[in-house]
């Protein structure tokens, strides 16, 4: 994946190259809240020496881009974001996944955030797809896709170890048409486009 990681700047959010040292109390602070891990493998960290070592680990991943989500109006680190991208015979698929610190929901950071990557994915990296997957009981995460212009393509029953039992598990995806049909239409909303 590109290294450097770009800087992308929105009018709520800035997604940056992680920074472990100076991320890991904010990124330790947005991991304390449970409901952050009920759908995801992740846990409750520590302490924020934890959450550097775990930003540490992030960063050095060679085939993924990650970035911190940092709040325009605080300054703060607020979520994190990551794409990679793989080439199934000739067609280049992006995968992604986020985490917004609870406070931030339905705030439009995650919403711009997206937006911010997915201009790069389908410009700068010249992906096809993007795909990401989520539980069918994760209700915020399945709407939030759908409001992104993602299309479900696959259902298959999944063991999830947090919650020991058989769930639905969606793959959800989104064609780079899709993505300017969905652009086009949030610009005819009046909605800034970054």
């Amino acid at each position: 994946m590109p290294r450097p990681v770009p800087v992308l700047e929105g009018r709520i959010v800035t997604l940056r190259p992680l920074d472990p040292e100076r991320d890991a109390p904010d990124y330790y602070e947005m991991n304390l809240d449970p409901e952050m891990h009920l759908w995801t493998n992740n846990h409750v960290l520590g302490s924020p020496e934890e959450a550097r070592r775990e930003l540490e680990r992030y960063a050095a991943m060679d085939d993924v881009t990650m970035w911190a989500i940092i709040d325009n109006a605080s300054g703060r680190l607020v979520g994190r974001f990551f794409v990679c991208l793989e080439d199934r015979g000739g067609v280049r698929v992006a995968g992604e996944g986020n985490r917004i610190a609870k406070p931030f929901w339905r705030r439009g950071h995650n919403r711009e955030a997206r937006r911010l990557v997915f201009e790069y994915v389908f410009g700068a990296l010249g992906a096809d797809h993007v795909e990401t997957e989520c539980w069918a009981e994760n209700v915020n995460s399945r709407e939030s896709l759908k409001a992104h212009g993602f299309t479900l393509v696959q259902e298959a029953p999944h063991f999830n170890h947090k919650h020991q039992k058989m769930i639905q598990k969606l793959l959800f995806r989104l064609s780079r048409e899709q993505w300017r049909e969905w652009a086009a239409a949030q610009a005819g909303a009046g909605e800034r486009l970054v």
